[in-house]
């Protein structure tokens, strides 16, 4: 992370430096078939899932205090490609290699061979859901919306629509979110994610845009969620990996503005090639 902020936590800080990871203030481009009446009426409430809205809309934010699905706990961990990942994703043959290969070379040469969120691009989804950022979580009818620390938000339906047709959805960073209730748990599914070089799942793992996205948010007690993560992407994985995440309440906090291109700490050359500066500017790798 290159920028201060009173809700960034140390493991932030620390993989932010390593990996080189910025973010960005950004919406979602969508055909305006995605933003049409909703097809079919969302059934009510009940008066519990209105008091659970409520709860996590309150005063204080939410993080995830670690980096990335894998399982990895600190960035020597991470640059040690003996270390082994806890949550291995399933990977094909050629996704495997690729991420084997960019680890081993961020950790003889301090290189990053591939990194989207370099000149302080999205993060997007799935990797917000497994990144050290804070956000606020807020419901209003028809939508519930996430807003994090630096500017990016996310845009989630509830009144009861379903996904437009894929040749009506322009590719995002963040999708196209449709979400309901199942008892206690908040579920949500996304579609119309973009894929390609500015996407990555967690720190240096591409994805495609087949990738399909469904997350269970069911309240573990008064401060915290837990958060199941089901990733389909048959561009790059063997099988779904699903990998549960706690996300946490800091009462607290609050969000503090940030803006990465104002001191972005992670430009890339003019071969492409992306860098990290240091406090004093200049170019750690």
């Amino acid at each position: 992370m290159s920028y201060p902020t009173r809700s960034k936590s140390k493991h932030a800080q620390a993989f932010g430096l390593l990996l080189g990871t910025t973010l960005f203030a950004a919406t979602v481009g969508l055909s305006s078939s995605s933003i049409s009446a909703p097809q079919s009426q969302a059934p009510a409430l009940t008066a519990k899932q209105h008091a659970i809205q409520d709860s996590w809309s309150k005063r204080g934010v939410w993080e995830y205090p670690l980096l990335g699905f894998s399982g990895f706990l600190s960035e020597q961990e991470y640059l040690d490609p003996s270390v082994a990942e806890r949550n291995p994703p399933p990977l094909n043959a050629e996704a495997r290699a690729f991420r084997v290969k960019v680890r081993e070379t961020l950790a003889k040469e301090g290189r990053a061979l591939f990194n989207p969120t370099a000149d302080c691009m999205p993060i997007g989804i799935p990797y917000l859901l497994a990144y050290p950022a804070t956000f606020e979580i807020q419901f209003s009818k028809g939508r519930a919306m996430m807003l994090y620390d630096n500017r990016e938000y996310r845009i989630i339906y509830t009144d009861g629509r379903g996904h437009p047709e894929p040749d009506d959805i322009e590719p995002g960073f963040f999708g196209h979110s449709i979400g309901h209730w199942e008892g206690d748990t908040f579920v949500v599914d996304t579609v119309g994610l973009r894929g390609g070089d500015k996407m990555q799942i967690e720190p240096h793992i591409p994805f495609t845009s087949a990738m399909h996205v469904v997350e269970r948010w069911t309240p573990n007690g008064p401060d915290k969620i837990d958060v199941e993560v089901t990733m389909t992407d048959p561009g790059i994985m063997t099988a779904p990996w699903v990998v549960t995440r706690t996300m946490e309440r800091r009462s607290d906090l609050e969000l503090m503005e940030a803006i990465c291109v104002e001191n972005n700490r992670n430009p890339t050359r003019a071969d492409g090639e992306p860098t990290v500066l240091g406090p004093d500017g200049s170019v750690l790798h």
